[in-house]
């Protein structure tokens, strides 16, 4: 049901990182994409990091949220697990249990395989890496397109007590509880909760029912030191939301306010409503076996359950659908759908790393599993004036699968200026489905089955990558690469019907998709440190693209779209003006086409030409304390929400701000905060379906107050 997915895109892009308030440079930024920490400035990949620092003053809590700190990230969200993700223009724009992501999700190097994991609320985050173009041999699990990697805080050796709380307009409400213990010199525990919520941006008038969205999210860790040598580190974590914000509304027959294209309320037959629930138990073992060697085992299981319910004609003008799709036939016509799936992943990663002065290298293993079942899909077509449906679509499947990889990479310090780096994977991919169409009257996936249709398939796929590292001075590095990426192919829900009887049995499965990607980049620190330069050009070919298509005459099925070739240019720029103002500026082009197959021609949906941000960040003392005023304009060009290009957005910006006070003594902060402040009107989701223009719209101006003590 993607097509009915909103996709809530706000491409544009911050700042790395902060100022210091005594100091007019900018803070070095660690990541670890190549499973070692590295100073940002020093690695030859594309990769923007997001520092704590930052998602708190910006108030971020989702992976969609995320989307403004990088250019070249795009998103996709309808609700809370009906969502995806695309970098460089490709993602996947299908949820459904037979398909998987093109945007690998990490949690602590864990593989985060589906959106019931990965679509949570998060905080206390250290920060968010986001590897842009196929990984292959940097992840434990392929990444076709690129990486999300969330770096929790793991606990320390100091106490602390951190407890928060903000109240703003449209209902929101966050409450958190941060604490770390030191229980010992080898033990130590985190805890982190955060309850969150928000009421009353709009209004369905037929329920009285004001829109909401509501959550609850823990996490414990514990780390145990059990040698010198061997650390242990174990997380439980569990997440429920639930919200009724999950529609498109249909404009011009909206019966509350028609023709409105950004009204306050809305109506509909019955009240949507979505709710999501996960947890999970990881287990990390770090083992520094010599100076030289280290040993990580990463663990990690899964299970979560969603449940969604959509009025899809997204009206309560049964006549105005009715005429659309039947002529007026039935006197008025309304289409409810209802999903729901379960999940439960499991995700076993062995890595050794090692290395010397002129040679530094990791080789791993991993294993995943899942098993999932769709466990609701209803589709109605009910004639309102009769009083019951006069066709309808049960469905039920489910899926087993299975992933190995062997990988490794290496990288050779030639001299002290040139670098060399390859990496290699295996991947095999085994794909257990069956589907059972149970009723089908419109044959809108092929007709019903005769039973179970039941089919496995497995793939497997060699990639790697090479680089070439300059360092033109100590401040100044270059690099090219050539990377291979690689996505499994999988099953659709729906089937055929191929001689005719009415009768589906033919399972439709789909091939795996392949890239090659080319890249030039720079990463530059300038005078002396207070400014940042990084950018590239990148040129990506895809084929065999796994698009997923919705129609009326079989569903959603993903096809083979034919290649595509997606490239463009990237540069973030980072200026300590002085000792506490840090400039912030960000520009992304992109260009993506469908070159050759049945939608040649095309562009890629979600994949606006041109984003670009500006921002500051301003910090000086006041009545003993200090200061802070951030705030960043994010733009975002025209972009077509679908792959026929048919529905298009026009371009938007997006302010947002934030002051924050903290006294001398560090004891608590105090801050206002504001996003979308010019009320700024946009589509974060639209499209026409036969009956009229439908809209999910972006949120509207919130202003929240926030503070936080500490202990």
């Amino acid at each position: 049901m993607t097509g009915f997915i909103r996709n809530k895109v706000f491409v544009a892009i911050a700042a790395l990182t902060f100022t210091s308030a005594v100091s007019a440079q900018l803070e070095e930024v660690l990541v670890s994409a190549q499973k070692r920490d590295q100073s940002l400035q020093d690695v030859p990949i594309a990769i923007s990091a997001v520092s704590e620092e930052m998602l708190e003053k910006t108030g971020i809590n989702t992976i969609t949220e995320v989307i403004p700190m990088v250019p070249g990230l795009t998103g996709a969200d309808y609700g809370l697990a009906t969502n995806s993700w695309a970098i460089r223009g490709i993602g996947s724009n299908d949820w459904t249990i037979g398909s998987e992501p093109s945007v690998g999700v990490f949690v602590d190097d864990s593989y985060v395989g589906r959106n019931i994991f990965a679509s949570s609320n998060f905080f206390d985050i250290n920060r968010i890496e986001v590897v842009k173009g196929p990984q292959g041999t940097l992840f434990g699990r392929n990444a076709a397109a690129g990486a999300i990697s969330l770096i929790t805080n793991k606990p320390g050796d100091e106490n602390e007590l951190r407890l928060g709380a903000a109240l703003g307009d449209e209902g929101q409400q966050r409450y958190e509880v941060v604490g770390n213990w030191a229980l010992s010199d080898s033990f130590a525990l985190r805890v982190a909760y955060q309850h969150q919520e928000w009421e009353g941006m709009w209004t369905e008038v037929n329920s009285g029912d004001d829109m909401y969205t509501e959550s609850d999210v823990v996490r414990i860790s514990a780390r145990w030191d059990v040698t010198d040598n061997l650390e242990a580190l174990i997380k439980y974590n569990y997440g429920k939301a639930k919200t009724n914000y999950t529609s498109a509304i249909n404009i011009p027959f909206n019966l509350a306010e028609p023709g409105v294209e950004y009204p306050d309320s809305f109506a509909i037959n019955q009240p949507n409503f979505e709710q999501n629930e996960d947890d999970g138990l990881g287990l990390r073992l770090t083992w520094a076996i010599n100076d030289t060697l280290t040993l990580v085992s990463i663990t990690d299981a899964r299970n979560g359950e969603n449940d969604y319910f959509e009025d899809v004609d997204g009206t309560a003008d049964d006549w105005a659908v009715d005429l659309a799709l039947l002529g007026g036939a039935v006197g008025g016509l309304d289409i409810p759908v209802g999903l729901g799936a379960d999940a439960e992943t499991f995700y076993q990663e062995f890595r050794l790393n090692g290395g010397s002065e002129s040679l530094t290298w990791f080789t791993g293993v991993s294993y995943y599993s899942e098993d999932l079942d769709n466990t609701r899909w209803e589709v109605d077509y009910v004639a309102t004036a009769l009083g019951f449906p006069i066709g309808s679509q049960r469905i039920e499947s489910r899926a087993e699968n299975k992933s190995f990889g062997i990988y490794g990479d290496v990288t050779w310090q030639m001299s002290d200026r040139l670098a060399l780096i390859a990496g290699l994977r295996w991947n095999s991919d085994e794909k257990d489905w069956c589907t059972n169409t149970l009723v089908d009257d419109f044959g809108e996936s092929g007709g019903p089955t005769d039973g179970p249709l039941c089919d496995e398939k497995d793939w497997d796929e060699f990639t790697s990558r090479l680089v070439a590292q300059y360092n033109i001075s100590d401040d100044t590095m270059v690099f090219a690469s050539v990377s291979q990426g690689y996505k499994g192919g999988g099953f659709n829900t729906s089937v055929a019907d191929l001689d005719g009887d009415f009768i589906a049995e033919t399972l439709v499965p789909f091939d795996p998709e392949t890239s090659i990607a080319y890249e030039l980049g720079l990463k530059s620190s300038l005078l002396n440190g207070r400014m940042q330069f990084n950018g590239s050009i990148y040129f990506t070919d895809y084929e065999s693209l796994q698009v997923a298509i919705f129609s009326f005459d079989d569903g959603q099925q993903i096809r083979d779209a034919g290649n595509a070739e997606t490239k463009g240019f990237e540069g973030e720029l980072s200026y300590a003006l002085t000792d506490g103002i840090v400039l912030m500026a960000n520009y992304s082009h992109m260009d993506t086409e469908i070159v050759e197959g049945p939608l040649s021609g095309q562009t890629l949906a979600y994949a606006p030409e041109d984003t670009f941000s500006i921002g500051a960040n301003i910090n000086h003392a006041f009545l003993g304390g200090s200061l802070n005023w951030f705030a960043m304009y994010n733009y975002t060009g025209d972009f077509y929400h679908d792959i026929d290009n048919a529905v298009e957005e026009k371009s938007y910006g997006l302010l947002n701000a934030n002051v924050t006070y903290q006294p001398g003594s560090a004891r608590w902060d105090f801050s206002l905060a504001a996003d979308n402040i010019t009320d700024e009107d946009y589509a974060a989701f639209r499209a026409d379906f036969g009956w009229g223009d439908q809209v999910h719209w972006g949120y509207k101006r919130l202003m929240r107050a926030e503070f936080n003590l500490y202990f």
